[in-house]
């Protein structure tokens, strides 16, 4: 049995771990799409998109949090996760803010 709690870990989850690849120096999951492979370094000289190893980061940030969530009895209010969503869309936008202003 699923309980309450565990969808809302899972988007607390995957905001959470996005955020963290994001901005602390973890290792990173590069694909270079010339090469069609992935890596987790980049190559000096070959375009490499690291965005879709954040989003495996958030995949598994949710997956965590569905685990976690399943332990919590009562649901927290999603509220919350709307909060915690839209502070870190704000830090995001903040860190990324010398794009924004080209």
């Amino acid at each position: 049995m699923i309980r309450p709690g565990a969808w809302w870990g899972a988007a607390v989850g995957a905001v959470l771990a996005y955020v963290a690849a994001v901005l602390l120096p973890v290792p990173g999951f590069y694909f270079f799409p010339g090469l069609d492979s992935w890596g987790i370094l980049a190559l000096p000289g070959v375009p490499a998109v690291r965005w879709y190893g954040w989003l495996l980061y958030a995949a598994a940030g949710g997956l965590f949090g569905f685990a976690a969530g399943s332990f919590i009895r009562r649901r927290p209010p999603w509220a919350l996760v709307w909060l915690i969503a839209t502070t870190s869309l704000l830090v995001l936008a903040w860190h990324e803010r010398q794009w924004f202003l080209k």
